[in-house]
């Protein structure tokens, strides 16, 4: 099929001026056939703009070729004007770089041959962190953050390559679209492009991602795109799982003060902070010296404090002075062996602050038979076990 028969029919529209022109399919295999083509004047914009769908369905009738009277443009084509013409993406991600022609006396104008863009092939997705076996599989970090890359291998198949690359981490409740989030949604928009990876047209792309020790834990996704000179991405995925992380932090002592022989002490907050990503209750054990030894704290004169003198609330506090039976009745006693007690301790959600903060309350009764400067340890782990 010639281009003289592409245009046969339009001759006796003298009012109209038409643009003709071809579009290759592209290297890829995918057919011009059916993709719109939009002809525009740079000199009133692309608002301004008239459209045709490429080949039998279009004006022209004909496979690859388009047909647009520039004359029905708002600002209708004058000899002389330089129109320009692209193939848009219409959802494939298959479009085309710009060409010009000028208007000339003539009853058509020809436009230079255009080709269907490719875009990028992403290959060979990959997501996991530093530690690789088991794989697949991601292990926050107390407090801090867990560096995870995604690779890939892209190719260009028109012979160019990756200009530019990005990457979303996501959580299987979240989209690709979401916002950023520590606890759900990460987003890489300049990943390391390293082109002299392999055979020409060849990339290895690294996206990497700081994910918060309060990521949720589950299925998450990397999608990673390829960016040729046209901006037209190519995608590619691959899924992991993010592993519970269980962990809690407290601040360093539990100062009693000064406390007189048969009284019990002043009661002593100590807050508690989630630094995992799921719900958590916690366990407790206490010692003097060492692990089992039945004592709350060794003290510089007597035998020591025993376990069950030290006493803490897990949910309110009770100020003021107690008497010894008061105390026994409002507090739970501390024992050498770890107890899961409810405590319901939520994960960090907000990216601001940490809002997985609670309060712990303790008071400890000195008996007679000791003096001096008294220390012990208490343990505080994070457990999701029904506490009691």
């Amino acid at each position: 099929m010639t281009l003289a028969i592409v245009i046969l029919g339009f001759g006796e529209v003298s009012a109209a001026h038409y643009v003709v022109g071809e579009v290759n399919n592209s290297v890829d295999g995918v057919l011009a056939n059916g993709h719109k083509i939009m002809l525009w004047n740079p000199t009133y914009g692309q608002s301004d703009n008239l459209t045709d769908i490429i080949g039998p369905s279009g004006n022209s009738g004909v496979d690859n070729y388009y047909m647009i009277d520039c004359s029905a443009l708002l600002h209708p084509c004058n000899v002389g004007n330089i129109l320009m013409l692209r193939v848009l993406n219409t959802g494939d991600n298959h479009n085309s770089g710009n060409v010009s022609v000028t208007v000339t006396g003539a009853g058509y104008d020809v436009a230079p041959t255009l080709i269907l863009n490719s875009p990028i092939n992403v290959t060979s997705v990959t997501v996991d962190d530093s530690i690789t076996s088991p794989p697949n599989q991601i292990d926050l970090v107390t407090a801090s953050t867990r560096l995870v890359t995604c690779t890939s291998v892209m190719h260009d198949p028109d012979g160019g390559k990756v200009y530019n690359a990005s990457a979303r981490f996501f959580y299987s409740g979240s989209t690709y679209l979401d916002i950023d989030d520590n606890n759900t949604h990460y987003t890489n928009s300049s990943c390391l492009v390293n082109s002299s990876y392999g055979a020409k047209n060849l990339s290895q792309v690294i996206c990497t991602f700081n994910v918060w020790y309060y990521a949720n834990s589950g299925n998450w996704s990397c999608v990673m795109k390829g960016y040729d000179n046209l901006s037209m991405p190519g995608n590619g995925s691959a899924s992991t799982f993010v592993n519970p992380l269980l962990s809690v932090g407290v601040q360093s002592k539990i100062n009693f003060g000064l406390v007189f022989a048969k009284n019990v002490s002043n009661e002593v907050s100590v807050n508690v902070t989630n630094y995992g990503n799921v719900k958590v209750n916690l366990s407790l054990y206490g010692y003097g010296g060492t692990p089992g030894d039945n004592l709350a704290m060794n003290c510089t004169k007597g035998s020591g404090i025993p376990i069950n003198n030290e006493r803490y609330n897990l949910t309110q506090s009770n100020p003021g002075n107690l008497t010894l039976s008061q105390f026994d009745s409002t507090y739970d006693n501390l024992s050498s062996n770890y107890t899961v007690r409810n405590f319901g301790l939520s994960k960090r959600t907000n990216n601001m602050e940490n809002n997985a903060v609670n309060f712990t309350y303790w008071r400890i009764y000195l008996p007679p038979s000791v003096s001096g400067n008294c220390t012990g340890s208490v343990v505080f782990g994070a457990s999701t076990s029904a506490g009691v």
